[in-house]
Order: structure tokens, then sequence, then C-alpha cells
């Protein structure tokens, strides 16, 4: 099904919206691809404005700013409406925003999300009882918080006229699947060449790296501890038990991990399990007593304890400073 233009003069519109904290690789994505497709055709097809909140200009997470064109309020209409957020940026649950979301879909606009967005998304009521891409380090969280959404691995979906991305170099796979659904795959591909992008891939590639490919390993004990170490967050099993289950010694196990990880098996296991708690206290408003209890943690002041190890600050702070 084609996608809506602007009749008047052909041109494509598109709003991206930012938050504070915004991750730039994504960002910067869709201007570039949206920007090589006008060099790439040789006119303006396709338009660009960039939206806040307030309208002020906004910092990315790695401190680079963002001119910012429009606040929600005085926004123009658009063919694709995109939130992009990431893990650094404050939990937006503005009223405001999420009414300007749910006019924009309700008068006709693709609207969709990058990385962390989806969030935003949800809690707009726009992602009930429909399927999403998110990045890997917030399914758990996303899930957790909203369990009428389907949370996808796959690297972009798109359900009806609500896409969503999980971020990273997978924005430009959803960029290049919009210029062709515009423009052709030959456009596409162009642009896909100009960015030396040998490949297009589809939205249902994994937006996960495999598992032997994140670690380097190819040891399929090491690779079946850590799997089963990632299904079990909630409720987290013994060394002893995974080793069982591996069919090698805790010692063995130790020395596996030492070697291929740099770090024991138990500390590789805690630092999963904060990683997931970190993702439900910065885009949740789950309270910490439940966090540390869906991460495995019996109380409140373990989980603190340990959180502090890691990230030098205390889950309370972290979540206080994202405010």
């Amino acid at each position: 099904m084609p996608l809506t233009t602007d009749r008047r003069n052909g041109t494509v519109r598109l709003g991206i919206f930012i938050a504070r904290g915004f991750p730039l690789a994504p960002f910067s994505m869709v201007l570039e691809t949206l920007r090589l497709a006008n060099e790439t055709l040789g006119n303006e097809r396709f338009q660009w404005t960039i939206i806040s909140r307030d309208g002020e200009d906004r910092v990315s997470s790695c401190g680079l700013p963002a001119r910012v064109d429009h606040s929600v309020d005085d926004s123009p209409s658009v063919d694709v409406l995109l939130v992009c957020t990431g893990e650094r940026s404050p939990m937006i649950d503005d009223p405001a925003v999420l009414r300007w979301l749910r006019s924009a879909y309700r008068d006709g606009s693709k609207v969709g999300a990058i990385s962390g967005g989806a969030f935003v998304l949800a809690r707009a009521g726009l992602l009930s009882g429909r399927t999403c891409a998110i990045h890997w380090a917030s399914r758990l969280a996303l899930a957790e918080a909203y369990p009428d959404v389907a949370v996808s691995g796959e690297i972009f979906v798109t359900d009806g006229r609500m896409i969503t991305c999980a971020g990273g170099i997978s924005t430009l796979d959803l960029m290049l699947h919009l210029v062709e659904r515009f423009e052709g795959r030959a456009t596409a591909r162009r642009v896909a060449d100009d960015l030396i992008y040998p490949s297009i891939r589809r939205g249902s590639e994994p937006a996960r790296i495999e598992l032997h490919r994140r670690t380097g390993s190819t040891n399929t004990v090491l690779l079946n501890a850590i799997e089963i170490m990632e299904r079990n967050v909630e409720y987290p099993v013994t060394l002893a038990r995974i080793s069982e289950t591996v069919g090698t010694s805790i010692r063995h196990l130790e020395r596996l991990f030492a070697r291929s990880m740099g770090i024991p098996p138990s500390k590789y296991y805690m630092h999963l399990r904060l990683r997931e708690a970190r993702g439900l206290l910065m885009q949740t408003d789950i309270p910490l007593s439940e966090v540390a209890l869906r991460c495995g943690f019996n109380n409140t002041s373990h989980f603190a304890r340990r959180y502090r190890e890691v990230y030098a600050i205390l889950p309370s702070d972290e979540r206080r400073a994202m405010s």
C-alpha cells in the first residue's frame, strides 16, 4: 500500500521528535538517509522537521546539540512521525506529548519509534494490542510495563500505520525501507550504496547479535551457560545447577568464563541482571522494590548495594537524575 504524501507538491513530510539525551547515531541515520535520497532524486522529495516538547534545542546522549524547529504545540502535520529517545532520555509521560502523538495518528500520520521511543508510544496507548520492536536492552522493561504489547526481537516492525525500530544501525534499515516504499527499491539501493551499506536487511532480522558473535566464543558449554543465565533473570539459578545442566564442573565453568569473558560466571550473571534492572529503572515507573524482585534480588538494600558497585550510583539517585 503506498504511503501518504502531500498531494499539493509531491513531498513526503517527516517529523522527528527528540528528547533530552536522545541517541545521536540513529537520529543522524534518519537525516542522512533522507538527505541522500533527495540528492539521488535530484529534488527535495523528502522534507523533515525536528520537534521537541517545548521547541527548545536538545542535547544528545554524547553531548552534541541538535537544532529544533518546532514544539509539539506548533508542529506542522506530517506523513511520518518518528519518536527518537534512548536509555539516557528522561521518561516521557507529558500529557501534551501523548495527546499530540494520538492526534497525529488519528489524522492519518504513520507514527513510529526508534530505540526507546516505543515506550512513549506505549504510554500514549498507540501500541496496545500491537507488535513492536525496541532495543534489546529494553525488551524486558517494555514487556513488563506493558503486557498488552507484543515485544518483538526483530530489527523493525510495521504494524498497520505503526512502525518501530530497535535503534542503532537498524535505523538505517528502517529508513531504507521507507525510502523504498516511497520511491522504489532502486533509489533505496543507491542510497545504501552511498552509505557503503552492502545489504539492506529485512525487518524480520534479529535485533540482537547472535550469542557466539557477542561473546567471541564458539565454546558450546560457555554459550549454553550464558543462555541459561539470560533466560533466568527473575529467578536466578545457582552455578551448581548451571554446571550440571551444561555437563561440566563449577571449576571448569569458572575457567571458561575467566578465559573468554575475563570475569567469574557469578559476576557475569550479576552484571546481566543489573543491566536488566537498569532498563526497568530508567524506562518505567515500576517501584524499586518491584524492580529488585523482577531481577532476582530478594530485597531492595541488596539490590542497591550491588547496583552502586557496578554503576557507582544508587538506583534511587539514578532514577531521580533521569526525571
